[in-house]
């Protein structure tokens, strides 16, 4: 009998809340490692025993968006290269491990007037594509897959929709739904979902 596969979600809060039901029909063990507020350097040390200790087949890697809110945001290329390097220490410790690394998602960047504390206002959709396109470049560089989900949620305006989120930042069912979308074209390359 074969060893059943581990797939891990990590990240930070959208990773965290995401709706686990949609994973039902993925054909591992899925652990979702996500937590809420955490900066890419905070999932770096939680590497070990949230990702590394369980011994998944394949990981999907989520993080960046709480450091590009905080007010010290240390630019694309920091934030770009603290995730490369996350991922890299997991594969010198488990080298027979997939990682694909995600985007960061849109932001809803506009002022509302509804009393909702969006997290992201005046911040810039265009400084994401920034970030991404780092993380992409570097995933080129190092051979790691990149997942765009950018692409699945940005609106034709430039901005998250708002029926994809309930705060600006976090997703609604919706925008994860078309997470869902990207992630399970991933999983069924990767033989994880028929």
């Amino acid at each position: 009998m074969s060893k059943e596969k581990v797939l891990v979600l990590f990240g930070d809060s959208l990773t965290d809340y995401f709706p686990m039901e949609l994973f039902q029909d993925v054909e591992a063990q899925v652990y979702n490692r996500g937590e809420a507020g955490n900066t890419v350097p905070e999932m770096a040390a939680r590497a070990e025993m949230d990702v590394v200790s369980l011994k998944p087949d394949l990981v999907l890697m989520q993080g960046g968006a709480n450091d590009y809110l905080l007010p010290f945001y240390r630019g694309a290329e920091v934030v770009a290269g603290q995730l490369l390097r996350t991922a890299e220490r997991i594969l010198e410790k488990l080298p027979g491990t997939r990682i694909c690394i995600e985007s960061l998602y849109p932001m809803y960047t506009k002022k509302t007037g509804n009393g909702i504390p969006f997290w992201s206002e005046g911040k810039s959709n265009k400084e994401i594509q920034a970030v991404n396109s780092e993380i992409e470049r570097l995933c080129g560089e190092k051979e790691i897959p990149y997942v765009d989900v950018y692409r699945e949620l940005i609106g034709e305006d430039g901005e998250l929709p708002l029926s994809y989120t309930v705060d600006g930042v976090h997703l609604s069912r919706e925008g994860y739904e078309q997470v869902w979308k990207v992630l399970s074209q991933v999983l069924t390359a990767e033989k994880f979902l028929r």
